[in-house]
Formats: structure tokens, C-alpha cells, sequence
């Protein structure tokens, strides 16, 4: 999977990379297949937006998640994701 990471208005310490990567890495257990992945993390008005966009073949699923600490930002949006692969693998098999 192609992780690419987007950082706006605000430089992103390495650690706060790292760990959205190793997060983000956690997808591939609920579908092996992921093409890509671009987390975009931005920072205004003392909140924090974490938008993943995840491609998958013959599929682009999006999810963002807006909160006042970056990771929270991170977790929420990670677990939204999850949930939205769960259930496109649910209609794709007919359950």
C-alpha cells in the first residue's frame, strides 16, 4: 500500500508521521487489497481534520474526522474508515 501524507498549515513532527502511518497500516486487516492511501491532516481554529481517501480497485472510499487533538483526529477517522470497508465488503459479497 502507497501511504502519502499532507500536512496543511502546520508542520507535522516526524513522530505525529509515524504514527498515522502505523495506524493507517491496520486497514490492510480488514482488506488486503488497498492501492493507495492519502491522509490529508490539517490544523485551524485549534482543531484538528484528518481526511483519509482510500483507493481500492474499481473504488475510492473517503472519510473525515474533525477533533481538538491531532491522534484523537487520527483514531476517529482510522475507525470510520474501518467501518466503511466493512461494509462495502458486506455488499460486495451479497450479505
Amino acid at each position: 500500500m502507497n501511504i502519502e501524507f499532507t500536512a496543511r498549515h502546520f508542520h507535522a513532527p516526524d513522530n505525529l508521521r509515524m504514527y498515522t502511518e502505523n495506524e493507517v497500516q491496520r486497514l490492510k486487516r480488514y482488506f488486503k487489497r488497498i492501492i493507495q492511501c492519502q491522509v490529508i491532516l490539517s490544523h485551524e481554529n485549534n482543531q484538528y481534520t484528518t481526511e483519509i481517501n482510500l483507493s481500492i480497485p474499481k473504488r475510492r472510499i473517503n472519510v473525515k474526522e474533525t477533533t481538538d487533538n491531532a491522534t484523537k483526529s487520527i483514531d476517529g477517522a482510522v475507525s470510520k474508515m474501518a467501518g466503511r470497508i466493512s461494509k462495502f465488503k458486506e455488499k460486495r459479497n451479497g450479505i
